[in-house]
């Protein structure tokens, strides 16, 4: 099937675009500073979906991303979900004898307004291309979006490889597993609830990262931050549970799902 056979082409294609940084530093063929680059998912798309479906794939791919295509509530969950669980996240680690961290200089509000664009042009964009933009309603078309959702999780989760252990320590990298695991359903639930729009999952996705790894898990250290890890997660997983049991399109087989 040609869905299948593209995503047989797109994942390796958007790691190795990803991930030439991390491979040339590895290798030592020439100075690379390492890490991944966000925006190869992205690239991976345009040029597969121009490769198997020509200028309508890539006409279809750039829709997406049209404003009105989301419902305006999906803006909102999009920015209140996430914000929600971590503040619940930090006040149940608070509650269980956390205490943040005296030599962390919080930035203010304000500082994180530049982070949050950065994230959402450069992350966000880059990475939501690929992975909902077009791997998601890709394997649509052969699974129900809650196993399409678990397939992308999986490439998703590996793609991050290069970032365990350095900037994800070895002790939270499975509670992050698990939230990335989770997310991917809870953003398969947002891009099917708005009809295939694209635009909340970028931003969804640059609110977690900004909020996240900007303000929140900095404030512990230890032991705090690795249980924060474990709370937070679960708390994507049980949203994840509940995206599944409120949405029966989530389990509906492909030929029932409108995207």
């Amino acid at each position: 099937m040609r869905p299948l056979r593209s995503m047989a082409v797109f994942f390796p294609l958007a790691f190795l675009l990803s991930w030439y940084p991390y491979i040339l530093a590895k290798t030592h063929l020439v100075h690379a500073s390492g890490g991944i680059n966000p925006l190869g998912p992205a690239v991976a798309a345009l040029i597969v979906a121009g490769a198997f479906y020509r200028r309508h794939g890539i006409k279809e791919l750039l829709a997406r991303y049209l404003p009105w295509r989301a419902r305006w509530s999906d803006y909102f969950i999009a920015v209140l979900l996430p914000v929600s669980l971590m503040v619940v996240a930090a006040m149940i680690n608070l509650l269980l004898g956390a205490h943040p961290s005296a030599a962390t200089r919080l930035q203010s509000w304000a500082d994180l307004v530049p982070r949050f664009v950065f994230i959402f042009l450069f992350i966000g964009l880059g990475e939501e291309t690929g992975w909902r933009g077009f791997a998601l309603p890709e394997l649509q078309k052969c699974f129900s979006p809650f196993v399409a959702s678990l397939v992308v999780g999986v490439f998703w989760a590996a793609w991050h490889i290069p970032l365990m252990g350095v900037e994800f320590k070895a002790d939270v990298v499975p509670a992050f597993l698990l939230s990335v695991m989770a997310g991917s359903v809870v953003m398969a639930w947002l891009f099917n609830r708005g009809n295939g729009g694209l635009l909340p999952l970028p931003l969804m996705h640059a609110t977690v990262n900004t909020v996240g790894a900007g303000y929140l898990f900095p404030m512990f250290v230890g032991g705090a931050n690795a249980r924060l890890w474990w709370i937070y997660s679960l708390l994507w997983a049980i949203a994840a549970v509940a995206a599944v049991r409120i949405s029966p399109k989530m389990t509906q087989k492909p030929s029932a799902v409108t995207s």
